[in-house]
């Protein structure tokens, strides 16, 4: 717009130097043609009239009468001319004002839009001014009361606690003093039967020291001899008894070892043979493998149960007596589980509610399952028990299932033969990673060790525990 505006006003120098130029040549023309008119009048100086007065008067007539009618035209050509120039002009000052005009309204539109716009960001700056005031007091607020809030709560959580305190210190009170006042009557009450009995008792003594004076002197030899007499009397019998003992039980282990036909000698290496074939097949496989067998040949259960009780009857130590008094001397509350029971003597012999579980139930008392999935509930169990039990190839998922149903805190007992365990200290660092704590172990016996583990926590990721592996114990053929 502006080089458009510059143009412009170009153009319209150059129409004014043009117009100039035209008044000065048609001032050039007017004085050539007055120079004219004179030179005419010269030339008619030579009239000749009458008089001089006259020809002053017509002189001057005619010289009037040719200066108007020279002015006359002459100023309708200018003023034609002139016209012409001026609507030309007219024309082209009217658009340089329009131009103008424009540019300076265009030059106030932006001085106003910038006014504008400066009003606008000072109105905003206003506003966000104010907003930020109100939030800065909004939160200031918001501190003041949370603060407040907090406060109120921290002093009544600081005050809950005395008065609970204060609760149950009289509470306390009130249950000491009543127990002290029941003591109390009850000392009250063995006092007085105390000073009875010692009353009679001194009454007694009293006649009795009497009696043994009057009677000291005539009984005196006669006793001695007497005492004597037993006391040897006593002595022979119990050796005599002692020695029948022995006698019979020489007599029923011969009775035992030495069956009386040929017949009976095959049964028993029928019973032997088939019990290593049945044992040797529990160590190399897995439980649920084993189990499939059993369940297909439930007889194979049973002849393995029978080969099992002529070894116990070899050896020194049966290793479940040792598990059932440690297991009475637990409280009675205590529940317990028998993994690998067998015929479920545990349960027969304690007084505490025991889940025997084994692959074939050979009684009511046993429930037939896979030891590494039984039917207990998690976290249900105080006391688990491994009797000899621990035989497969997958024992790691039989300490999972002890550890899923034990109680935290609770017991694991294991009873192993000795000769299964290559180093007994790696074998209790593997069962330790399984979440449980060696608390007890009796390496004193020959044939058997014992293990007590106490669990700590939970088995989160199985992938991750280490394998359990533990030699098969196999009997040599006799």
């Amino acid at each position: 717009m502006i080089e458009k505006m510059k143009k412009n006003i170009s153009n319209t120098k150059k129409i004014n130097k043009n117009i100039s130029e035209k008044k000065n040549c048609q001032k050039k023309k007017l004085t050539n043609d007055e120079d004219k008119h004179k030179s005419t009048i010269v030339k008619n100086k030579n009239l000749k009239f009458k008089n001089k007065s006259t020809k002053n008067k017509l002189f001057k007539k005619v010289k009037q009468i040719y200066k108007n009618n020279e002015n006359h035209n002459s100023i309708n050509f200018l003023n034609s001319d002139v016209m012409k120039v001026d609507t030309k002009i007219d024309i082209k000052n009217k658009r340089k004002s329009k131009l103008i005009k424009k540019v300076q309204n265009k030059k106030k539109q932006q001085i106003d839009d910038k006014k504008q716009y400066q009003k606008n960001l000072e109105e905003k700056n206003k506003i966000s001014d104010q907003i930020e005031n109100k939030i800065n007091n909004n939160n200031k607020f918001i501190k003041k009361t949370k603060t407040k809030h907090i406060e109120s709560e921290m002093e009544q959580r600081n005050n809950e606690p005395a008065k609970l305190n204060s609760m149950l210190q009289k509470k306390q009170k009130q249950k000491l003093n009543n127990k002290l006042t029941k003591l109390n009557l009850i000392l009250r009450k063995k006092q007085k039967r105390e000073q009875k009995l010692n009353n009679k008792v001194i009454n007694l003594n009293s006649i009795l020291k009497k009696k043994i004076k009057q009677n000291k002197n005539k009984f005196s030899d006669s006793s001695k001899k007497n005492n004597s007499e037993t006391s040897l009397k006593q002595y022979n019998l119990e050796k005599l008894l002692s020695k029948d003992n022995k006698q019979e039980e020489q007599k029923k282990k011969k009775v035992k070892e030495k069956p009386q036909s040929l017949r009976d000698r095959m049964m028993t290496k029928l019973r032997a043979s088939r019990f290593r074939y049945l044992n040797e097949t529990l160590y190399n496989n897995e439980s649920s493998e084993s189990k499939k067998y059993f369940k297909n040949d439930p007889d194979a259960f049973k002849a393995y149960h029978e080969g099992y009780k002529q070894q116990i009857e070899q050896w020194p130590l049966n290793p479940l007596d040792v598990i059932i008094s440690s297991i009475k001397k637990i409280p009675k509350q205590y529940i317990i589980a028998d993994f690998g029971c067998g015929e479920a003597r545990l349960a027969a012999t304690v007084p505490n509610k025991v889940h025997s579980f084994d692959f074939i139930s050979l009684n009511e008392n046993v429930t037939a399952c896979d030891i590494t999935h039984t039917p207990l509930l998690t976290s249900g169990v105080d006391v688990v028990v491994f009797c000899l039990s621990l035989m497969g190839t997958n024992l790691k998922d039989y300490i999972i299932e002890a550890n899923r149903v034990l109680k935290k805190d609770g017991i694991l007992k294991i009873a192993e033969v000795e000769s299964r365990f290559e180093h007994i200290e790696d074998f209790i660092k593997v069962i330790n990673s399984y979440g449980f704590k060696n608390t007890w172990k009796d390496l004193s016996h020959n044939l058997f060790y014992f293990l007590d583990f106490k669990k700590e926590r939970d088995i989160n990721n199985r992938n991750k525990l280490p394998l359990i592996s533990l030699k098969p114990c196999l009997y040599k053929k006799r």
